[in-house]
């Protein structure tokens, strides 16, 4: 436990909240991907389609690879992460335009442990949930023999981009966003943030 939290394994069950906070993370922008998806045609909300991807066990991006912050038995926040295959792969033709650009920069992190999402629920922001997670990547890159870190944020999140320099990750390199269909954009590039 720091500062009053404690960080546990996600556990299948938390799902639903995992996708909650994924979608806190991109502001909103991946339940709109949600709502494209083939399957939210026999939902009653684009989250219920954020659970089912967090639930599938053949992908990196699943409840298995997640860590939820608590507070007095509350969920405060999530970190979704998990070190990066040596070799580096293709993005797939195919991909949702969108993601491409993420993707491109996230298959650029080979060997890293990768920050693949990091949220925290709005009454606890500011309060150090973020830093106590991002001091779990740490100690899971290390685990892993990791060769260090990496993670992607917009060009115009100014706070999170403060935070994660004040942590030593420095951009390495950028990527224009494409954006979520009917979602705005709230920069023009992602950046890949590293920290050796």
């Amino acid at each position: 436990m720091s500062n009053g939290y404690s960080i546990r394994p996600a556990v299948k069950s938390d799902a639903a909240e995992i996708a909650l906070l994924v979608n806190i993370a991109v502001h909103g922008g991946v339940a709109r991907a949600w709502a494209h998806d083939k399957q939210a045609a026999e939902t009653y909300d684009p989250l219920e389609v954020g659970r089912m991807e967090m639930l599938r066990d053949d992908t990196e991006f699943s409840w298995r690879n997640a860590s939820i912050a608590e507070a007095d038995g509350e969920v405060v926040g999530m970190l979704l992460g998990y070190r990066k295959a040596d070799e580096r792969q293709t993005v797939p033709d195919d991909t949702f335009a969108p993601m491409r650009p993420i993707l491109e920069l996230e298959e650029e992190t080979n060997g890293r442990w990768f920050i693949s999402m990091l949220g925290v629920h709005k009454a606890w922001r500011g309060k150090g949930v973020g830093s106590v997670l991002l001091d779990h990547a740490e100690f899971q890159a290390r685990e892993t023999r990791a060769k260090g870190q990496a993670l992607i944020v917009e060009d115009a999140n100014d706070g999170a981009r403060r935070l994660y320099e004040s942590r030593g990750f420095l951009v390495t390199t950028s990527r224009p966003m494409v954006p979520f269909p009917g979602t705005p954009q709230h920069g023009s590039d992602w950046l890949l943030m590293v920290k050796e």
